[in-house]
């Protein structure tokens, strides 16, 4: 990506103290590390690269229906519904693992996160389902500390398409992040020398993008249907 500015531009941007040649810089920062987070997440389809949390190698499954029907936990779940589907999937990611290893983190879709987050367990509890899952998840007891639940905007949609007509649902995903099981190859952006051409000051950052590397596929699980 190629960084240029004129002479005049610096003159001005220094009479008015906002440096344009820092602003080009972060605004060239902030889409490589809108790429980087892209790869890392998804990949590149196009390319036959996938990423985290849609891998090929990567078991996926739907949630229990549940008791009000269908499978989705806004207004459709209880707080004891929402803490099996997250066991379930914990369980069953520990169980593929063998026994050694159990998932120490779960990224859901921002809506389910914001909802376990302002849900309460009932009108008589004072804590958040968010809460309640971190308290009473299998992962406490086994790896000695909280479930890291974290919202991730990249599960919107992920899940394989189902009911009728069919569309698109959410999905959830437990793994450890631990780089002997899951790593991401990050390469330093570079640059050339600055170049003077005319009144132009021109330099190129350059850099490669990794792709996703799951060592281990067992200690990585995906749940549809949230």
């Amino acid at each position: 990506m190629e960084v240029s500015y004129t002479i005049p531009e610096l003159m001005s941007a220094q009479q008015l103290g906002r440096p344009v040649d820092a602003q080009k810089y972060q605004g060239m920062q902030l889409k490589w590390q809108m790429d980087i987070d892209e790869m890392v997440y998804i990949g590149d389809t196009a390319m036959g690269k996938y990423g985290l949390l849609n891998s090929t190698a990567v078991t996926t499954s739907f949630v229990a229906t549940k008791t009000a029907g269908g499978t989705t936990w806004a207004n459709n779940a209880t707080a004891d519904e929402i803490l099996f589907d997250v066991n379930d999937l914990i369980q069953d990611c520990w169980a593929a693992a063998g026994y050694a290893v159990c998932p120490s983190k779960l990224l859901l879709p921002p809506a389910q996160f914001a909802y376990i987050t302002s849900q309460k367990v009932s009108t008589a509890g004072n804590i958040s389902i968010l809460q309640f899952l971190e308290d009473n998840c299998i992962a406490l007891k086994i790896n000695g500390k909280k479930l890291d639940i974290q919202p991730c905007k990249w599960l919107v949609g992920l899940g394989v398409a189902a009911g009728s007509p069919s569309a698109a649902t959410d999905r959830m995903v437990a793994y450890s992040q631990d780089k002997n099981r899951v790593r991401y190859p990050l390469v330093p952006l570079q640059r050339t020398p600055l170049e003077y051409r005319s009144i132009y000051h021109i330099t190129t950052y350059f850099g490669k993008l990794g792709v996703v590397e799951i060592v281990y596929p067992e200690c990585i699980l995906y749940r549809d249907g949230i």
